[in-house]
């Protein structure tokens, strides 16, 4: 997990509820942004899944709320707050398909949160430890995520940090998948 440094709402979202005060995620009105909102996520992610780090495309990620917009317990508000969403990844195993509507916020690690990178470490089997509330409702140790961040481990383990930044860590529109790793390496 990195963290994802939120823009300011893109102005057609505040207009849109500025317009429709009563909208949710979910009013008929708004079904034809959700597309709209899944480019901006992806593109203020740099193309990462927010949870996993994989790379994500606009045709390959759905809009997730960090607290669900269905909680088990009473009604979210933050349906349609921009600081509430994020683009997650489609595996079906992992990330907010796997999370869907479980959230205890004083358990839960958000890549909203600065100090998120801190949390966790990255061993060069693949393996994430840290918030284990977190990693089992991902499930970041996940045989693929594991296997994806030990290859980036294996690629990066005998570079030189000069030469790591080089490669890895210009400042583009797209990042290489399993940032993360790249950054808790160059950390540590």
């Amino acid at each position: 997990m990195i963290y994802i440094e939120k823009s300011e709402e893109p102005a057609w979202l505040s207009e849109f509820k500025k317009h429709n005060p009563t909208a949710t995620y979910d009013s008929e009105s708004f079904l034809r942004h959700r597309g709209r909102l899944r480019e901006e996520l992806v593109s203020e992610q740099h193309c990462l899944c927010a949870y996993c780090c994989r790379h994500i495309s606009n045709d390959q990620t759905h809009n997730e709320h960090i607290e669900p917009r269905h909680p088990k317990k009473g009604v979210s508000l933050r349906s349609l707050d921009y600081s509430n969403i994020v683009a997650s990844c489609n595996n079906k195993n992992t990330c907010g398909n796997r999370k869907k509507n479980e959230y205890d916020s004083e358990a839960f690690v958000s890549p909203l949160r600065p100090e998120c990178e801190d949390v966790f470490t990255y061993y060069p089997d693949g393996a994430v430890e840290g918030n284990p509330y977190t990693i089992d409702l991902l499930n970041l140790n996940e045989y693929e995520l594991k296997e994806a961040r030990k290859a980036v481990y294996r690629t990066i383990k005998d570079l030189d940090k000069e030469t790591i930044e080089l490669i890895y860590c210009q400042e583009e529109e797209e990042l290489p998948a399993y940032y993360n790793v790249i950054k808790w390496f160059l950390k540590n």
